[in-house]
């Protein structure tokens, strides 16, 4: 069902959540008054305590959703903790997340309406795969009467809001996430963070046995369509409500059927569009609403991811494989990029490939002399916006647990750490188009770049060729002195003119006074 990548790598994976100094306290939680034993957890019950259950450590290979250890979010807490929307166990129930709920369980009625299914099915539906899916998780679980809620609602909400999305563009004005460009960013947002995850498999199997055609003559049912209006003739009475309640509409008013049946006025049908090499529907509806981080990769067929912040990571790695060599020692003294291009280096922007730093072989001058050599570093174009913090951080986080033998991300941006010691580096990128500063200052840039490798961990790496071969050409006494006379005396036509007349000038008059002295 999952293509990991990362097959190769079998050891089993550090859950930090269970160092034995750092092990929580447990919650107990009223479950039922009975002891079971199962190969995941651990239920005990006394006579005058409640029901509490353990999860017991012993699938680890499972394991795709992991809490970020403290020391990493520390660095930048806010990056990795969902500001709006909560999905999964981690942080459900978290009071500053509350406003979204009411949403959420709105869509969830929606899908139930959507495909004639009742609450009961889609909770027996999770209880039966219940195992399944807390082996997805690294780390301790509560499990309590409102597990399978929690899991039914979050799914179904991500399923609604990609049908919705799927739809014809001019109807998302009538649904309370897709009518705002800032919400709907919010939302898309929280759902690639690494701990705000739900096994996409699961929602794989949700989707196969739940999302069968609608009707044409679709309505949300009386209570939902309540719901939404009492939730929009409140929205003008609380100036001070959150930001989320504020842009409150009826998003079920008038519902939409789903994405295979678009019906216009005539009863036409009209054919939407999908870019993904894939048979997969719903990976289909999941790239449509990831689409801006796909930079125009599609997902091809074969290919299923653990969960949404896998897929933003597959749509940013490398389309080649690459070699990866591990060394004991990292390489030092990796020159910054003012000092590089002091040396020769050129650097080029690489355009539709993602993530990756290449170098071409050092090529003779336009002249076709030797002793002029250049050396051209290309490295994809970054983008710098206000959400790239998170985005990345997020991906790091999961390539460290995921796939420490293949950290391509994470590769590329160590490099680009030592690339950028400060702020003159980054206007020399900038420059070169290698990056593309959307915040507006270069030092901003410079801080970011220079942070977003704190508590990273990296014994592998695909780029140690590249940094030694430029460690090399820096310290070769030719290459430097041949840069600087080219960047000083030739750096553009009238300056290389002047030289060259000056040489004449200067060889002249040497010849001049060879032959006074001479006569």
């Amino acid at each position: 069902m999952v293509v990991d990548e990362n097959a190769d790598d079998k050891s089993p994976k550090h859950d930090p959540n269970h160092d034995a100094e750092h092990t929580p306290p447990l919650k107990c939680l009223s479950l039922g008054g009975r002891r079971t034993k199962t190969t995941s957890q651990i239920t005990e019950k006394t006579e005058n305590e409640e029901e509490c259950q353990v999860r017991v450590l012993d699938k680890p290979d499972k394991w795709c959703i992991y809490r970020v250890p403290s020391k990493l979010r520390k660095v930048n807490e806010a990056a990795y903790t969902p500001q709006l929307l909560s999905i999964g166990p981690f942080h459900h129930g978290k009071p500053e997340l509350k406003d979204m709920e009411t949403h959420k369980k709105i869509y969830y009625e929606n899908f139930l309406a959507r495909f004639k299914k009742s609450d009961d099915e889609l909770k027996q539906f999770i209880k039966t795969r219940q195992e399944n899916i807390l082996r997805c998780y690294a780390g301790t679980i509560e499990l309590n009467k409102d597990f399978e809620e929690i899991i039914a609602v979050d799914a179904c909400f991500i399923i609604e809001l990609f049908l919705m999305n799927f739809n014809d563009p001019k109807n998302h004005e009538n649904d309370y996430i897709l009518r705002s460009p800032w919400l709907r960013k919010a939302v898309e947002q929280d759902l690639i963070l690494f701990e705000n995850q739900l096994p996409y498999s699961l929602l794989q199997e949700l989707y196969q046995n739940f999302a069968v055609p609608p009707s044409s003559n679709f309505q949300p049912r009386k209570e939902v369509q309540e719901q939404a209006d009492r939730q929009s003739s409140t929205n003008h009475d609380l100036p001070h409500c959150s930001p989320c309640c504020r842009h409150c509409l009826p998003c079920c008013r008038h519902c939409l059927p789903c994405c295979w049946w678009i019906p216009s006025k005539d009863h036409s049908i009209e054919i939407v569009q999908v870019e993904p090499d894939n048979d997969d529907p719903l990976l289909k509806l999941t790239y449509e609403f990831f689409k801006d981080y796909s930079r125009g990769k599609s997902v091809k067929n074969g290919v299923r991811p653990k969960h949404f912040t896998d897929l933003v990571r597959h749509f940013l790695r490398p389309d080649k494989e690459m070699v990866f060599k591990h060394s004991s020692t990292p390489i030092k003294n990796i020159y910054a990029a003012r000092k590089l291009k002091a040396s020769g280096v050129k650097f080029r922007p690489l355009k539709d490939v993602h993530f990756i730093i290449e170098k071409d072989e050092a090529t003779k001058c336009k002249l076709n002399l030797a002793c002029f050599r250049n050396m051209d570093l290309k490295l994809t174009q970054f983008c710098v916006k206000d959400e790239t913090e998170c985005v990345i951080r997020n991906i790091m986080a999961l390539e460290q647990f995921l796939y420490p033998n293949k950290p391509y991300i994470c590769n590329y941006f160590l490099l680009m750490d030592q690339l950028v010691d400060i702020v003159e580096d980054v206007d020399l990128l900038v420059e070169n188009k290698v990056i593309l500063n959307m915040l507006g200052s270069n030092e901003a840039v410079a801080k970011l770049v220079n942070r977003l490798c704190e508590q990273i961990m990296d014994d592998k790496s695909c780029y140690f060729d590249i940094c030694e071969q430029l460690n090399k050409h820096h310290e070769n006494f030719w290459n430097l002195h041949v840069a600087t006379l080219k960047r000083v005396y030739f750096k553009d036509l009238w300056t290389g003119s002047s030289t060259v007349v000056g040489v004449f000038v200067l060889l002249f008059s040497i010849i001049g006074t060879i032959k006074s002295l001479m006569s």
